[in-house]
């Protein structure tokens, strides 16, 4: 989702942060059950491509928001030219898959970057003929845990799948009777180009929003609902700031006044 804030609360973003959500978070007794939205939140866009593009000449801006630390402490850099938030004026909405596009350049860049210093893999295809074909290769392996480790624990595989930009692509696990594939970026047989039109995703992202004044926008596929900060759901007497006709989170969000500072955060509830 998408969090509005004021342009004065960028000499605290995660106070301000804490502030505007408290009174939606569904650990708190005070707050009705229907206004309970999340019960753990990370700021996160700029690594995975899911926030914002970064303006031209803006890319070394101070004001821009970058992911927070993975819960174990790894750091989660933006991609080239992609952040997680900062003023509205510093974003560019001019092309909507223009984070998405910029973050799956990073995976292939990095792939690239990583095969010219670290031995070539094995390919997965050979482990799984192993696992599948040779009772010596991986004993007692009933879930293919063993083989797993031992492909990913290769420099070059490790390496490329511990990074943020790798997009956390090539799950490595059996999904019902389909054996598991690599990550699209290995053994690619085509140009950066196509590999970027590829693996980019496929529409522009349509968040929930938390405007300013404290309405959640929470927005479903063909309808939004909005729930007001400050009063109990279903009961609230004011009119919610909704345009005529939802135009989706990202048209919303650029026709905001240039110094709203936008933060894009993943919730859990």
């Amino acid at each position: 989702m998408t969090v509005c804030l004021p342009a004065e609360a960028a000499d605290d973003i995660e106070a301000a942060l804490s502030k505007a959500l408290a009174p939606f978070s569904s650990d708190t007794d005070d707050n009705p059950v229907d206004r309970g939205m999340w019960d753990s939140r990370r700021i996160r866009g700029g690594s995975n491509g899911r926030g914002f593009a970064v303006a031209p000449g803006h890319a070394d801006d101070a004001r821009l928001i970058h992911d927070a630390p993975a819960c174990d402490g790894t750091l989660r850099p933006s991609a080239p030219g992609v952040c997680a938030g900062g003023p509205r004026a510093l974003l560019d909405f001019s092309q909507p898959l223009l984070a998405s596009e910029r973050a799956a350049a990073a995976s292939w860049d990095l792939w690239h970057t990583l095969s010219a210093v670290h031995p070539a893999a094995i390919p997965l295809a050979e482990f799984l003929d192993r696992w599948h074909n040779d009772p010596t290769a991986f004993p007692g392996d009933r879930y293919a845990d063993a083989m797993f480790s031992a492909y990913r624990a290769q420099p070059l595989i490790k390496a490329y799948l511990d990074h943020p930009h790798s997009l956390g692509l090539g799950f490595l696990g059996f999904l019902g009777d389909t054996d598991p594939s690599e990550h699209p970026v290995i053994g690619y047989a085509g140009t950066r180009a196509e590999y970027i039109r590829d693996t980019t995703w496929p529409t522009t992202p349509n968040t929930d929003v938390l405007t300013a004044d404290g309405w959640w926008l929470e927005v479903y596929e063909r309808s939004t609902e909005a729930v007001h900060a400050s009063c109990e759901p279903g009961l609230c007497p004011h009119d919610p700031p909704l345009p005529a006709v939802w135009p989706g989170s990202e048209p919303y969000l650029a026709d905001l006044p240039g110094d709203t500072i936008l933060v894009r955060v993943h919730c859990h509830c």
